[in-house]
């Protein structure tokens, strides 16, 4: 139903008119968007890329070393909010600023708290030790000790540093990618290749091996299983201002990886062989 749906908007505007058609990730348009590249062999079906790097967050947020502060991260932001006196402090030590909440649909967001929750770390050790936190009665309750045992933990803020190394780059791409400003798809393939060397450069130590393997497998599953187009590569190797930085910085590999993605589109949609001839020259 879905394919016939699409196929009838598609024919409205006209098959050589569209290159690409966009859905979230489900099953269902998954299978709907097959139907029609079947249907229309010069179209890309392509799933959400911010639905897809989300996603690519809630595995992430799962991993153990993550999945702890980010528990830790949501008792402190829960507990200032349920109380409208402590709230009101905290709002005095940060300026009027509040802080990011998690919401339950959007897996981004409990990074997006720790990010605000470091951005006020200072604000937040005010509020804790200030007369009216300690001197009231929710201090003494044991979601408030454990609030206050949170926030002045050095191994909390350690892990939340871990969490944002793990997450920014990402949310970087997610906001590229979820905006309304320009044009992302040239822009894609170059930012994810940006986002997993600051996440591999980040977790380089020794140490840290470990935490940055699981991460990476889960950034290339997901990116793999689910946005593995060469539509993306195509539009970044015609976009002269992005290819030739990739092109002068000798990455030899990559170059033929982009001039690959581009042969594929360019079969795909273009079947007169003389035209597509023309065009390879």
């Amino acid at each position: 139903m879905l394919a016939d749906l699409l196929e009838k908007r598609i024919e409205g505007i006209g098959k050589e008119n569209v290159t690409q058609i966009v859905t979230d990730n489900c099953a269902n348009y998954k299978a709907a968007g097959k139907i029609l590249m079947e249907r229309i062999p010069t179209l890309f079906w392509t799933p959400c890329a911010a639905h897809c790097l989300d996603l690519m967050l809630k595995d992430i947020g799962k991993l153990k070393d993550f999945k702890k502060p980010i528990a830790r991260a949501r008792h402190v932001t829960t507990f200032i909010y349920r109380h409208g006196r402590i709230l009101s402090e905290m709002r005095v030590h940060t300026n009027g600023m509040d802080l990011v909440r998690p919401a339950a649909t959007r897996f981004a967001t409990a990074f997006l708290t720790m990010k605000s929750l470091h951005k006020h770390k200072n604000s937040l050790k005010g509020l804790f030790s200030s007369d009216v936190f300690t001197q009231s009665k929710v201090s003494k309750t044991e979601a408030g000790k454990k609030a206050y045992d949170i926030v002045f933990s050095q191994e909390f803020w350690n892990s939340i540093e871990d969490c944002l190394r793990a997450s920014l780059p990402l949310l970087v791409v997610l906001r590229l990618v979820d905006g309304d400003e320009k044009p992302a798809m040239a822009e894609v393939a170059a930012a994810m290749t940006i986002a997993k060397n600051k996440i591999t450069s980040s977790f380089s130590t020794q140490n840290k091996k470990a935490c940055l393997k699981l991460i990476m497998s889960i950034v290339d599953r997901r990116w793999a299983n689910q946005m593995d187009t060469p539509l993306y590569g195509a539009a970044l190797y015609l976009n002269p201002g992005k290819f030739y930085n990739i092109k002068a910085g000798d990455d030899e590999g990559y170059v033929g990886e982009l001039r690959g993605c581009f042969n594929d589109v360019l079969v795909k949609m273009v079947v007169d062989e003389d035209l597509r001839e023309k065009i390879d020259a």
